[in-house]
């Protein structure tokens, strides 16, 4: 039982923290559990099991095997649906795709380990403290995971706490890193009092006042930054955008040559009243266009091609585009693109952007694995692999004059009216984020950082490979803190999914579209109609400190980790060991 317990406790803190991420378990409802987000104050004191056995833990080997046992059960829960892809889509057998689905976790895992281990060794050679050094390593090991192996920063620590808004706006500051090592503090403290009352029957002082005291700061900081930006985006200009959600299952947008009128139908009658209704934008999912396009396609309004023009609005669609060229054998072979095209309402091509981040193994193999490992093939394996985009390209365009008023409200039903003062605000400029784009911060870093930043982002994606599950609202909680990053409205389309229209303050204006009928065996309606919201958005024109400074607490984090383990490894004589005093020292 001795040796039994600390694996217990690893495995119950990782599950206990999962459940502060948005979370679908289908047995018991294909909505998530907890949309008000109660169940992120668990992630405060969901890791002191953990951190207790952690401190308890007298080496490194050990200390590695308790993150990474925490780690799969945490990342286990978190994307189990990751795996219906490859079953639904991809033709895997359920046993392929789960292994797949380990050897994913079991990367994700191992920056939990990393981080476990790391701090074991600075205690155990320098004395230190885990409250003092696990935060910014635990940081570190994220920022890591964010670029590894070209990068899958899911479910990192900072996005348990999107939904708390107070303690969500630090993300203005330090980013998800930020968020996460304050987590890690508290609960790390915690750890420290408990183990020091255990010991010494005292409390130990130093750790909880660093805590509490840092916790006060960002609850501070929190209140002010969104009264601040509540004030601003009340007084900017506004956007009426119309969010439109098809709502069509994948298996049917793979066969898009057999469904592509009805494809189309669904994104052209939305559209259409969406215009009618006064809306200046009108965005559309990730490659919901049912035809290949060429990657030079000046106008849409060609014989054939089924978009009529608009009255007023521009429109924002995603396209898949095919270039033809020849290989070194004279054989032609396609390049694919999946690009966002922002069209006016006459239907020219006002500015085109290409995917920059591919999804591994989705949209293309990793060359050092097609050269290693020649038998691994995309999960999809009909899909032709894509090309990635080379530049972050901001499209603009001038909202049309002939308005009927000003924005809608961001809860007003397609059709409505709406009166507001007319303000004109110039030229708007977006900031096009294509599906995985937007899980990336310095993506969205590198278009807010622009000499002329965008006024608005907008995350095209679709949801509909995974089913009724905590994938889409998992993503949407994503997106929720790279509005606050940025300092920017977010509208986010799904094809199937979450649409929502989303504030800088990361908060969900009223009206977002739940998942459509992405997996038919589970619907509760097969003929759900495909779905519109109008949103009026404001148009914020400030950097933020996170877009004026990036990752720099991150990036700090990295160095002392570095630094703090080669210093460990220079001096070969452990630190003396021993409990808690009063102040917290070890």
């Amino acid at each position: 039982m001795r040796r039994l317990l600390p694996l217990g406790a690893a495995l119950a803190s990782g599950l206990l923290t999962a459940l502060a991420l948005p979370l679908v378990v289908p047995p018991i409802s294909i909505r998530q559990l907890d949309p008000a987000g109660r169940l992120e104050v668990l992630a405060w004191v969901s890791l002191v099991p953990v951190f207790l056995a952690l401190r308890a833990c007298r080496r490194a080997r050990g200390a590695l095997l308790l993150g990474l046992l925490s780690g799969l059960a945490y990342f286990f829960a978190a994307i189990y649906w990751v795996s219906h892809a490859m079953t639904a889509f991809g033709g895997l057998s359920l046993a392929l795709s789960l292994l797949a689905l380990t050897l994913l976790v079991l990367y994700m895992a191992a920056h939990w380990a990393l981080a476990f281990g790391s701090a074991a060794r600075l205690r155990a050679r320098m004395g230190w403290p885990l409250w003092a050094v696990l935060p910014p390593i635990w940081a570190a090991t994220e920022f890591l995971r964010n670029y590894l192996f070209s990068g899958f920063p899911w479910a990192n620590l900072g996005y348990t706490q999107v939904r708390t808004l107070l303690v969500a706006q630090l993300a203005e500051v330090a980013g998800p890193y930020g968020i996460a090592a304050v987590v890690v503090l508290v609960n790390a403290a915690l750890a420290e009092a408990i183990a020091g009352l255990a010991t010494r029957r005292r409390l130990p002082v130093r750790p909880l006042g660093v805590a509490l005291g840092l916790l006060a700061l960002v609850m501070v900081h929190g209140a002010l930054h969104l009264a601040s930006v509540r004030a601003e985006a009340e007084a900017a200009p506004r956007l009426t955008v119309g969010i439109v959600q098809p709502n069509i299952d994948q298996s049917r947008k793979n066969a898009r040559d057999v469904y592509d009128q009805y494809i189309l139908d669904r994104l052209v009658l939305p559209t259409v009243q969406a215009d009618r209704a006064g809306a200046d934008l009108v965005v559309w999912p990730e490659a919901a266009f049912p035809y290949d396009v060429p990657p030079g396609i000046r106008s849409f309004d060609v014989p054939g091609g089924g978009l009529p023009r608009l009255e007023r609005a521009h429109l924002l669609a995603g396209a898949p585009t095919v270039e033809w060229l020849k290989d070194e054998r004279g054989r032609r072979v396609p390049r694919i693109g999946n690009e966002l095209f922002l069209l006016d309402p006459t239907l020219r091509v006002l500015g085109h952007y290409q995917k920059l981040h591919l999804v591994p193994f989705g949209e293309y193999v990793p060359a050092v694995v097609r050269t290693l490992l020649p038998f691994v093939k995309q999960i999809v394996p009909s899909m032709v692999a894509s090309s990635p985009g080379r530049a972050y390209t901001v499209l603009e365009f001038q909202p049309s004059k002939q308005s009927p008023g000003a924005a809608l409200p961001a809860n007003a039903a397609a059709g409505e009216g709406g009166d507001r003062a007319a303000q004109d605000p110039g030229p708007v400029r977006l900031a096009p984020l294509i599906c995985f784009d937007a899980i990336f911060p310095e993506i969205v870093r590198a278009f807010a950082g622009e000499a002329h930043p965008p006024d608005l982002l907008v995350n095209s994606t679709n949801d509909a490979w995974y089913g009724y599950s905590s994938g889409p609202y998992q993503f949407l909680a994503i997106v929720q803190l790279r509005a606050i990053e940025a300092g920017r409205a977010v509208i986010r389309s799904a094809y199937a999914g979450v649409s929502a229209a989303i504030l800088p303050t990361g908060e969900l204006a009223p009206g977002a579209i739940e998942v459509g009928p992405v997996d038919p065996d589970l619907s509760p309606d097969r003929n759900e109609p495909a779905r519109l919201l109008l949103a009026s958005v404001p148009l914020l024109r400030h950097k933020t400190l996170y877009t004026n400074i990036g990752d720099l607490f991150a990036g700090a984090c990295a160095l002392f980790a570095v630094a703090a383990l080669l210093a460990a490894w220079w001096r070969r004589t452990p630190a003396p060991q021993g409990g808690a005093d009063p102040n917290g020292r070890e």
